[in-house]
C-alpha cells in the first residue's frame, strides 16, 4: 500500500517548495463564493450523518479511515460548489507541471492494480465521487498517499503560513482559507498522482499510462481537503468576523423547532455546560444559570420536542399553549451561541448574536403524561432584568417538585388516553343512550348486513371518501367510532339518533383544530357548533362545561367528557381496543337527498 509507507523529510522538502511557489497563484483563482463555502466547512454541520464517528471509525485501520474520509469530504459538497471548482481550475490543473524528481525514486513498489487510467474522466461531483471510491481498488493505497502527503505539506514551515486565511470580513477570511488549502491539496495532488502514473509506466515495462486528468486531480483533491478543512481550526479574528455577520444580518422573528436532549431530567439552554445539580423547588419548571437557564423535564433522558422564538418585544400570552408557563430575565454573557442538553442543534442558528440581558417564556405541555409526549417551547426577547413571573401551574409535576400538595386531577384526564390513541388526528365519537350496535347503524345509515375489515373501508375512505363507522355497545347504550369520518355531527343523524326519547352526543376534530360539538334530545338537536365557549349558545351545553378549561390544550378531552355526561354514556381505552381487535366497520349508504 503506497499510504503505509512514509516518504523521506528531504522528498517532503522538494514538495514543499513546489507548493509554497504556486500557492498562491492556483488560490487566487477558485472562485471567490465556493471558496467561501469550502473555508467554512467546520462551521457547518451540513455533513452531520455522513462522516465516521466515535467506536466505529476507530476500529478502522488509518488508511482506510482516511480513504473514506475523502470519499465523504467529496460527497458532502453541494455538486454546485463541485462543479463551479472544476471549471475554474480545470485548464491551470492541466497545465501544471510540477517537477518533484526524487518522489519517483521514494514510492515504494507499486501494488497489482489495473492503472489509473479508470480515473481519468470526470464531469461533475457526482462522477468525480465515483471515480474517487474506486481509486484505492485499482491504484492501492493512492487516495491514502495523497491525503499524507497533504497533511506532511500543510504543516511545513514553508507552506504553512501561506495557509493563513486573511481578509476585511467574514466571506473574505472564510474564501481565503478554503482557496489556499484547496489550492495545497490541488498541487499535491498533481505530484503525487502523475508521479504513480509514470512509476506504473516504468515499472510495469508497459507503454505510457493513460493520462491523469484535470478533473480527476480535482475531484481527488476535493475529497482529501474538505475532511482537512472541517477539522482545522479558523483564521484570527474570523470568530469576529462572523459574529459582526451574523448580528449586521439578524432579523425578527425567529423561529426554530427541533430536539433538546435530556440528562438526569435536565436540558439547558445556556452558553456553557451544566457544571452542577439545579434546584428547581422555586417554580417547579426552571432555574436560571449564570449564563442561561436550565430546564426540568419528566423524562429521565432522551429527546424531548423544542420549539423556539426570538421576538422584538414580549407576545400576548397565551395560557393554552401549556400546562406550566415560567418567565424569567437572565444576562447572557456572549450570545449566538446557546446549547440543548449536551448536544448543539439548530437554536444556535437563530439565538440573539448580542450579550446582555434577556428575557425568557417557557411553556411545558405533557410533563405528567409520559411516553415521551411532553413538549416546551421558548418565547425570547431583550429586556431589562426583572422579577420572575409565573403565569401558570397546573402539572402534578410541578407541584411535586415545589414541595406543595397535588390537588385532584382534572375532570377531562378520564379522557386525554384518546390524545395518544389512533383517534388522536382525525374522528368523531358519537355517545348514544338506550339504543343497541343496531339501532345505532340503522340511525347512520350503515350496511349492517355488509361488515368489512378496518383496513380495507380506510382506503376506501382515502380513494373515494366513502363514509364507514365502527360501534360498541358499553353500559347505558352505544358508541360511534368514526376514524376519520363527520357524519354524526349532520342535524338529520343526530335527530334520527336521538329520537323518539333519548340523548345523543358527538364531538368531531381533524389535524387542523377544526372541530363540531353536538348535543341532541328527543329528535331535537340543541347545539351542533365550533367546540369554543363563544360559539356554543345553548345554556345546557355551558353548564356541562362550566368546570372544565375549555380553551386549554385537552380540548378533545374536555369535548368527550362533556358529551358523556350528557349522555351518561362512556367510552374507555378499552372499549376503543375492543373496536380494533374486533377489525370491522360498516359502510354508510348515501344520504337520501330529501334529508
Amino acid at each position: 500500500m503506497y499510504g503505509t509507507t512514509e516518504l523521506p523529510a528531504a522528498v517532503i522538502d522538494e514538495i514543499a517548495r513546489v507548493v509554497a511557489a504556486e500557492v498562491e497563484r492556483v488560490a487566487r483563482l477558485v472562485p471567490f463564493a465556493a471558496a467561501a463555502e469550502l473555508g467554512r466547512l467546520s462551521q457547518s454541520h451540513a455533513d452531520r450523518g455522513v462522516w465516521l464517528r466515535g467506536s466505529v471509525e476507530a476500529q478502522l485501520a488509518p488508511g482506510v479511515r482516511r480513504r473514506l474520509a475523502a470519499e465523504n469530504g467529496l460527497a458532502s459538497l453541494p455538486e454546485s460548489v463541485a462543479q463551479r471548482l472544476l471549471d475554474a481550475l480545470e485548464m491551470t490543473v492541466a497545465a501544471l507541471d510540477p517537477s518533484v524528481p526524487h518522489l519517483l525514486e521514494a514510492l515504494p513498489e507499486a501494488a497489482p492494480g489495473s492503472g489509473l487510467v479508470t480515473i481519468v474522466s470526470a464531469g461533475s461531483r457526482s462522477e468525480m465521487a465515483a471515480k474517487l471510491a474506486m481509486l484505492d481498488a485499482f491504484v492501492p493505497g493512492a487516495t491514502d498517499m495523497v491525503a499524507c502527503v497533504v497533511a506532511a505539506v500543510a504543516a511545513h514551515p514553508l507552506v504553512a503560513p501561506q495557509l493563513v486565511g486573511a481578509g476585511s470580513d467574514e466571506a473574505a477570511i472564510a474564501a481565503s482559507h478554503g482557496s489556499r488549502h484547496l489550492a495545497l491539496a490541488v498541487i499535491v495532488t498533481t505530484i503525487v498522482l502523475r508521479t504513480l502514473r509514470t512509476q506504473r509506466t516504468q515499472r510495469t515495462q508497459r507503454s505510457p499510462q493513460p493520462d491523469v486528468t484535470a478533473a480527476a486531480i480535482i475531484g481527488t483533491a476535493l475529497g482529501v481537503v474538505a475532511p482537512i478543512l472541517r477539522d482545522a481550526p479558523m483564521p484570527a479574528g474570523y470568530a469576529e468576523a462572523a459574529l459582526a455577520r451574523r448580528q449586521a444580518e439578524y432579523l425578527m422573528p425567529r423561529h426554530a423547532y427541533g430536539r433538546a436532549v435530556v440528562t438526569d431530567h435536565v436540558f439547558t439552554l445556556t452558553e456553557g455546560p451544566l457544571e452542577s445539580a439545579v434546584d428547581f423547588s422555586e417554580n417547579g419548571l426552571i432555574a436560571v444559570l449564570p449564563d442561561g437557564i436550565a430546564v426540568r423535564a419528566a423524562r429521565e433522558s432522551g429527546p424531548v420536542s423544542v420549539a423556539l422564538h426570538v421576538v422584538e418585544k414580549p407576545p400576548v400570552l397565551e395560557a393554552s399553549r401549556g400546562d406550566e408557563i415560567v418567565e424569567v430575565s437572565w444576562r447572557a454573557p456572549a450570545g449566538g451561541k446557546w446549547l440543548f442538553g449536551h448536544d448543539e442543534i439548530e437554536p444556535t442558528q437563530i439565538t440573539p448574536p448580542w450579550p446582555g440581558d434577556y428575557r425568557i417564556r417557557v411553556f411545558a405541555s405533557g410533563r405528567d403524561e409520559g411516553n415521551g409526549r411532553e413538549n416546551y417551547e421558548f418565547v425570547i426577547w431583550r429586556a431589562q432584568a426583572a422579577d420572575p413571573v409565573v403565569h401558570k401551574q397546573t402539572d402534578r409535576l410541578g407541584y411535586t417538585l415545589r414541595s406543595e400538595p397535588v390537588p385532584a386531577a382534572a375532570p377531562d384526564a378520564v379522557y386525554r388516553w384518546v390524545e395518544s390513541s389512533s383517534l388522536s388526528q382525525a374522528a368523531t365519537v358519537t355517545f348514544v343512550a338506550d339504543k343497541s350496535s343496531s339501532e345505532v347503524l340503522r340511525a347512520f345509515g350503515a350496511d349492517e348486513s355488509a361488515p368489512s375489515p378496518i383496513e380495507e373501508l380506510h382506503e376506501r375512505q382515502d380513494r373515494f371518501d366513502d363514509p364507514w363507522v365502527c360501534v360498541v355497545e358499553v353500559a347505558g347504550g352505544t358508541v360511534a367510532v368514526e376514524f376519520n369520518g363527520w357524519k354524526s355531527s349532520y342535524t338529520p343523524v343526530l335527530s334520527t339518533l336521538s329520537s323518539p326519547e333519548t340523548r345523543a352526543a358527538s364531538l368531531f376534530w381533524n389535524i387542523n383544530s377544526m372541530t363540531r360539538f353536538s348535543l341532541a334530545r328527543n329528535g331535537e338537536v340543541l347545539t351542533n357548533t365550533e367546540f369554543y365557549r363563544n360559539h356554543i349558545e345553548s345554556s345546557e351545553a355551558l353548564e356541562l362545561l362550566a368546570d372544565l378549561e375549555l380553551e386549554g390544550r385537552h380540548r378533545i378531552a374536555v369535548g368527550l367528557l362533556a358529551a358523556s355526561r350528557f349522555t351518561g354514556v362512556w367510552l374507555s381505552a378499552e372499549d376503543l381496543a375492543r373496536i380494533e381487535a374486533a377489525d370491522i366497520g360498516y359502510p354508510i349508504l348515501p344520504t337520501p337527498p330529501a334529508q
